[in-house]
Parts: structure tokens; C-alpha cells; sequence
């Protein structure tokens, strides 16, 4: 009668486990990026067929009653605009030449040029940011 050794090592590996994180990862990034606000002003955006991201991560917001802001902080002027876009514009990192512009579909589209010149002079890329259109028109 010989005795055998119940000792073993199992050598099988449980993918389970690592699914499992991944999935609730998964589920924990999707639900913190759709609750990122652009910015404190409200804007009524202008719409338009492409559902492109904005590739920048500083923007200009513009809403209908005249007030400006960069990023999240309101301006009083838009001549404030300047410093703030030259400053971000001169760096040499390639991300930063993007300025995304957030502006109400009632805003004159004076205010609009005016943005886009500023970037213009110090060669930077402008992206004019839409919400996607129920239909094609």
C-alpha cells in the first residue's frame, strides 16, 4: 500500500479576480469623466454634425452677456485675454498651442474674431467648441 502526497501545488492561475478590477476600474473612470464641468459660465453652444474632442485643455469662454473668461476665472475685459493667451502661447510645449473657444451661439461673432486674432499673432490653433446635432441639416 503506498501513500500518496496530497500536497500539491496547483499550478492554474484565476483570471477572475483581475477582471473583476479592471472592470469596476473601468466603470469608476467612466462615470468621474462625464461629471467634469468646462466652466462655471453658463453657454449655450452652437451645434454642429462632428463629435471631435477638444484636443486643448486651456479655453476661452464667451457668454452672451459679455463676459469672458480663461480656464474658470472670469475677466472683466476681454483685453484681459491677452497677457493670458501670450503667456501659454509662448511656451515650447505643443500641447499648449491649442486654445479651445467656448462662445454662446448669440454672441456677435465680433467677440469670436477677436479670439481667434489674438491666437492667430501668436501662432497658436484655435478649436471652436459645438454640441452635436440631433440631425443632419
Amino acid at each position: 500500500m503506498s501513500i500518496r502526497s496530497r500536497n500539491k501545488v496547483s499550478a492554474e492561475f484565476s483570471s477572475a479576480s483581475i477582471s473583476d478590477i479592471v472592470f469596476l476600474l473601468l466603470i469608476y473612470f467612466l462615470l468621474t469623466s462625464s461629471f467634469v464641468t468646462q466652466a462655471s459660465i453658463k453657454v449655450d453652444l452652437p451645434t454642429s454634425s462632428s463629435d471631435k474632442p477638444s484636443p486643448g485643455k486651456n479655453y476661452v469662454t464667451v457668454a452672451k452677456d459679455g463676459i469672458f473668461a480663461w480656464n474658470e476665472k472670469k475677466l472683466t475685459d476681454r483685453e484681459e485675454l491677452i497677457p493670458y493667451i501670450e503667456e501659454v502661447l509662448q511656451d515650447d510645449d505643443t500641447e499648449n498651442d491649442v486654445i479651445t473657444l467656448r462662445i454662446d451661439k448669440e454672441v456677435l461673432f465680433d467677440e469670436a474674431a477677436f479670439v481667434m486674432a489674438i491666437v492667430a499673432e501668436n501662432k497658436g490653433k484655435i478649436v471652436i467648441l459645438t454640441e452635436r446635432s440631433s440631425g443632419i441639416r
